[in-house]
């Protein structure tokens, strides 16, 4: 009987673990806003603001770790981008393309692909990317965050999802608004 019940609190436990929820909870808002880093340039006067990362792993065995960075001129103009940290094994996969609610992404910038360690079994690869966004998009996106689809030349497509919860804390963060 012991063996059954630790059978069954250790399936519920990988099944919990292993669906990627949308769902997050309103206090991540918080947890948003006071994990984003806000670092001023004193010289020119601008400011850049990084949100903190998501991190998710995907069918292809993708490891995912995204956020969102910000830039605001002396003038107060802010620009805004999805910084994207793709590492995955096996090939390079060149990604090279994204896509925004169905339509492709104004812009879309390999920042680095790097090579790690190589071993029998294959090579790690990263790619870091940059898709910029407006800040009406974001706002667009406060009640129920974006997907976005990122293609590669090999054929492999990675979804990330940034829930609203996130772009909300991060703007909070981004237009000085405390809680």
């Amino acid at each position: 009987m012991y063996r059954i019940a630790l059978l069954l609190v250790v399936s519920f436990g990988l099944l919990a673990c292993a669906n990627n929820d949308k769902k997050v909870g309103s206090w991540e808002i918080n947890d948003v806003y006071q994990s984003t880093m806000v670092t001023p340039n004193p010289v020119t006067g601008e400011k850049t603001y990084v949100g903190p990362p998501i991190n998710t792993m995907d069918a292809a065995n993708t490891y995912e770790m995204f956020s969102l960075r910000s830039e605001q001129t002396k003038q107060g103009v802010k620009s805004y981008e999805l910084l994207v940290h793709l590492t995955y094994f096996s090939q390079w996969r060149y990604y090279d393309s994204a896509s925004l609610a169905n339509a492709p992404a104004p812009t879309f910038k390999v920042i680095s692909r790097e090579a790690g360690v190589c071993e029998a079994s294959g090579c790690t690869f990263k790619e870091l990317l940059s898709i910029s966004l407006t800040d009406a998009f974001l706002k667009d996106h406060l009640k129920n965050g974006f997907q976005m689809n990122i293609s590669s030349k090999s054929g492999v497509k990675t979804d990330l999802y940034v829930p609203p919860q996130y772009i909300q804390g991060y703007l909070k963060a981004v237009d000085g608004i405390s809680r």
